[in-house]
């Protein structure tokens, strides 16, 4: 649960003192240190130390390697304090024996101040060393650690330095506005701060702290709560598997890049969090880098956006959760940038026009890579060429088991999640893996599951958040497929998982029906067969203030409608319909939009504890050790699990067929959504109609809901519900159909029309059938991509039998 901490002053002070004791405790556990927090970032934490240690009547060395060591310098002579500099270059670490020297012929400097990781251009100083040539000379040292804190190991036990500064938005992985002031206690017991009346006192602030526990400058209340549980999460992930977290994603990088731009250095000298590139040709100045950056920035992707012009680099940082998809992305646009040669272009380019370029670049290259819009993904994105033939189609993988070859070690890795492996194609399989990494990209998912059907994605996407233990329950939609309702309502109540109804019209019911053991929100996008839009904006937002993610079935309208623009945490699709497209092929898709964290939450603890569905594994660490499967915590540990104990896998064969389908879904969604809102608007019309059901003709507040869920450049889906006058004249309907199929199934190329009444309702008492919205006259169609006229005569012949 969650606490109001700024109400409740006792829980705020031990969340504060917790948040002190875990800083403490990563450095060593030094007794003669204290941790000061500061509200602000690390630039004001650095200025707020500086202020508090060093005044005009001392004289600092600021050895400078990067445009960081010269803010110190800087921030010193802007309070007239009379400091020393020694410079290096950008991709020099500073030497210790050299800046020895310097102390010994300057015996009247006090302090020494740098940076650990300069990442400028990712250059790592040597800490330890430079500590101990001061400390032998009696030089007290005040250390910038905002870019190493968290990813290198920094033990204070040892005649560490007298002070260091860090932020929490750095390598601890916290929200920004929380920065650290580590010192020794003698130097915070000693220290006299000039009258600045801009910069916190940090003596002053460690009393308080150390009296009271209370703060001179407060943040929001949430800021140092979620600080709090950073470094919760830095402490047990521990620092060293931190760093190779970090080294991990930099190697990859600078491999994605390679052959684009070069590491300035060799990855031995950089500091793991960041990697910095030799400025490629073409790049001369800022306003040639500036031009690159509008680019990236028009993909969303936002790398550090000032050109070092000494060393001519650029950084791009490795801090947080980057996910191989955003380093693919990166790639992409670095590529199609490059062959459209805008990095010659003399003029500024703008947003818009870099995005367009972009577009076209990538359209004529045909990179695989998922920043590409959906129109290109769905025939590049996830898959380039067979590597050992070059074939461009997607293969067929039709086996079942892979030759494990090769150092013994690595294929044990590879079975206990820890290393990338084909073993099974019950749980993985190439063609399959295709399937999935080209679906995620065209739904702007983190990463995407295939499975056996759309009934099996709806089980395995809810399941998969079960505790394991019975009580857990599901709020969800009331309007749902049929076979979706008996599976939340009887299969899951089987399994110890309960469902609570709630009207998705009102948005508040689904709030007042979550408790701390609800696992998810559910619903459809838009509701088969009645058409009831779901608020998913607002259901998104609801269960992100509980912690509970949302769940949706957007199987009627895909792109039409992106559940990750909107914040569902999940989608499921049954492919078997528009993905597929053509009727031949059964499969389901689960796509994780990474809009949702399992970590620390109670009511999902298999994802937070040893797990023994797999050998002890706890899936927030197995995520970093893989990389094409690292993209998703969720999807990892349904594949692992669920997928493979439940046996609910898609045949490679499947899988391809989906791939052809999946090519044409921009072209063919635009046409049944063009075609629907034309037949709807004729039975608007005709007279033997009483109703019609249809997205685009809601007003009131489904109008609005719908506008706000659905993208309307692709229209309003394809489904139409209308009513006739009774039972008789609906059967009579589907008795004069010719051109339409009369078939349950639903997203089919051709047009399918169906009587619920007399096929998939026929059993469902009346009372309940009608309150679910179905009546004896109600027609559901499914509108194809037929010539419309052909459809609209098709409904005049049979409706002119009524």
């Amino acid at each position: 649960m969650q606490l109001d901490l700024a109400s409740r002053d006792d829980e705020f002070k031990e969340v504060t003192a917790s948040m002190r004791r875990l800083m403490l405790s990563l450095l060593g556990n030094a007794e003669d240190y204290s941790v000061v927090p500061i509200q602000g970032g690390g630039s004001f934490a650095m200025e707020a130390a500086l202020s508090s240690f060093v005044s005009r009547i001392h004289k600092p060395l600021v050895c400078i390697n990067g445009i960081y060591g010269e803010r110190i310098l800087q921030i010193l002579r802007l309070w007239g304090v009379e400091a020393l500099k020694l410079v290096k270059r950008a991709t020099d670490p500073l030497d210790p024996r050299e800046i020895g020297e310097y102390l010994s012929k300057h015996p009247d400097v006090t302090h020494l101040c740098f940076v650990h990781c300069e990442t400028t251009t990712g250059i790592v100083n040597p800490l330890q060393e430079l500590v101990q040539e001061a400390k032998r000379r009696g030089v007290k040292t005040i250390i910038d650690a905002m870019s190493s804190f968290g990813a290198l190991n920094i033990d204070l036990g040892d005649r560490g330095p007298d002070v260091l500064v860090t932020s929490s938005n750095k390598c601890i992985e916290g929200p920004p506005g929380v920065a650290f002031v580590v010192a020794s206690r003698q130097l915070l017991e000693h220290a006299v701060q000039e009258p600045r009346s801009f910069v916190l006192g940090v003596r002053d602030q460690w009393l308080s702290l150390e009296r009271t526990g209370e703060w001179r400058s407060t943040p929001p209340t949430h800021i140092v709560q979620a600080t709090a549980m950073a470094l919760k999460i830095l402490h047990e992930e521990g620092i060293d598997a931190r760093r190779r977290r970090y080294e991990k994603v930099r190697d990859k990088i600078i491999k994605e890049l390679e052959g684009i731009v070069s590491p300035l250095l060799s990855p031995d000298l950089q500091s793991p969090v960041c990697v910095a590139f030799s400025a490629p040709s073409g790049i001369v100045d800022q306003a040639g880098f500036d031009g690159l950056y509008r680019h990236l920035a028009a993909h969303n992707l936002y790398v550090y956006s000032k050109l070092h012009l000494a060393t001519r680099s650029f950084r791009v940082g490795c801090i947080g959760e980057i996910q191989s998809s955003w380093i693919e992305q990166l790639g992409c646009a670095f590529r199609t940038y490059f062959r459209a040669g805008q990095a010659r272009s003399e003029r500024p380019v703008s947003a818009q026009a870099a995005a367009a370029r972009a577009k076209v670049s990538a359209q004529a290259a045909g990179d695989q890579q998922l920043c590409l819009p959906a129109e290109t993904a769905v025939l590049h994105a996830g898959y380039r060429r067979d590597p050992a033939t070059k074939a461009v189609a997607v293969p067929i993988y039709q086996n079942t088991a892979y030759e494990l070859d090769g150092d013994l070690s690595h294929i044990a890795d590879v079975y206990n999640v820890k290393a990338d492996g084909f073993t099974y194609t019950r749980i993985i399989n190439p063609t399959t893996r295709a399937l999935e990494k080209r679906y995620a990209a065209v739904d702007m998912g983190r990463d995407s599951l295939a499975v056996a059907s759309g009934q099996a994605a709806t089980f395995l996407a809810i399941v998969n958040l079960s505790s394991g233990d019975v009580g857990d329950n599901v709020v969800a939609s009331p309007y749902l497929y049929g076979n979706t309702w008996n599976l939340l309502h009887n299969t899951l109540k089987r399994l110890g998982i309960s469902v609570r109804t709630a009207d998705p019209r009102r948005p508040e019911t689904f709030e007042r029906a979550i408790d701390d053991r609800t696992i998810c929100l559910f619903g459809e996008v838009i509701s088969n067969p009645c058409l009831i839009p779901l608020p998913v904006k607002q259901l998104a937002e609801i269960g992100r203030r509980y912690g509970v993610p949302l769940v949706v079935d957007n199987t009627t309208t895909p792109l039409v409608c992106r559940p990750a623009d909107l914040g569902a945490a999940i989608t499921t699709y049954s492919a078997t319909k528009y993905i597929s497209g053509h009727g031949t092929t059964l499969g389901g898709l689960i796509v994780d939009n990474g809009e949702f964290s399992y970590r620390g939450a109670s009511r999902f603890p298999l994802f937070n504890r040893p797990d023994e569905a797999h050998g002890g594994i706890v899936w927030h660490n197995a995520v970093r050790d893989v990389g094409d499967l690292g993209k998703s915590e969720f999807l990892l540990k349904a594949r692992m699990t669920w997928l493979r104990d439940t046996g609910a896998a898609i045949a490679p064969f499947a899988s391809f067929q989906l791939i052809q389908g999946l090519e044409t879904l921009p072209l063919r969604m635009k046409q049944h959504c063009a075609n629907a809102s034309i037949v709807a608007n004729a039975l608007k019309q005709h007279p033997k109609v009483r109703r019609v059901f249809y997205p685009g003709l809601f007003e009131g507040a489904d109008r609005e809901i719908v506008e706000q869920t659905l993208n309307t450049a692709y229209g309003y889906g394809a489904m139409v519900m209308f009513e006739v006058e009774d039972e008789q004249a609906g059967r009579k309907f589907i008795q004069n159909v010719e051109l339409m199929y009369h078939v349950s199934n639903v997203g089919d190329a051709r047009t399918l029309v169906t009587h619920p009444v007399s096929t998939t309702h026929t059993t469902v008492p009346r009372e309940k059938r009608e309150a679910a919205g179905i009546f004896g006259g109600s027609i559901r169609l499914c509108v194809g991509i037929e010539d419309v006229n052909d459809i609209l005569r098709d409904l005049e012949k049979a409706l002119s039998a009524i």
